[in-house]
């Protein structure tokens, strides 16, 4: 998935601690676009899921320890000023171009790792753990790999395994997307009549499926 590049701790709850730590971005989630209504405008979302491997607490007794995680979301649009774009632009250590930015594949970033700063804030009752600033992992410092699957979810291919796995919340936030309602919206196809070949009408023909997935080289 690329983005345009546009010109302009309540009760129990465990959060993940204040701190540096090494991280693994484990879910890219496409939200989708939907009316933002701080600012009255629709926007299309995208949230990063870090995991903490270094830093484990027990959730549920069943489930022993598992490493915390912490989210951000950003409006998919990397121009210059853009938060994504300056997140992205910390997390490699270098700027981009225009060029870079525009051709830049978002989902390349999935099961990389990175240090990210943690501080707590205050909402209403509740305490949160935000990711104030990323960095590449400092040279000679390891991070473990990821505990939990690695998931990508783009809400223009919709991918029906992967959407299941996403937690509840998540799914009703997609499913309120202009893309999720365009895509059931459409009318069902009509299945084409099957032509029933004989041996005559074989052709010696060579089909090569060329696929090109390389990522972006500016973030290795």
């Amino acid at each position: 998935m690329k983005a345009p590049v546009n010109s302009s701790t309540g009760g129990t709850r465990q959060i993940a601690p204040e701190g540096a730590y090494p991280a693994v971005l484990i879910q890219i989630i496409d939200k989708g676009t939907t009316l933002d209504e701080k600012w009255g405008s629709k926007k299309r979302k995208v949230q990063f899921v870090f995991e903490l491997p270094t830093e484990t607490a027990i959730f549920k007794e069943e489930n022993g320890e598992q490493p915390f995680i912490v989210k951000t979301i950003f409006n998919l649009n990397m121009g210059e000023k853009s938060s994504m774009r300056k997140f992205i632009e910390s997390w490699a250590g270098k700027k981009m171009t225009d060029k870079q930015a525009g051709e830049f594949e978002i989902f390349t970033l999935l099961g990389k790792s990175a240090l990210v700063n943690i501080a707590h804030n205050g909402k209403e009752d509740k305490t949160y753990a935000n990711i104030m600033s990323v960095s590449p992992m400092p040279k000679g410092m390891q991070c473990p790999p990821a505990y939990n699957e690695l998931l990508a979810y783009d809400s223009t291919e919709h991918d029906a395994e992967v959407f299941g796995k996403l937690p509840e919340f998540i799914q009703e936030d997609i499913r309120k997307s202009d893309e999720w309602i365009a895509r059931v919206s459409k009318p069902a196809k009509v299945a084409a009549p099957v032509y029933q070949s004989s041996a005559s009408d074989a052709l010696d023909v060579d089909l090569d499926a060329l696929f090109s997935n390389d990522s972006s080289p500016f973030l290795t």
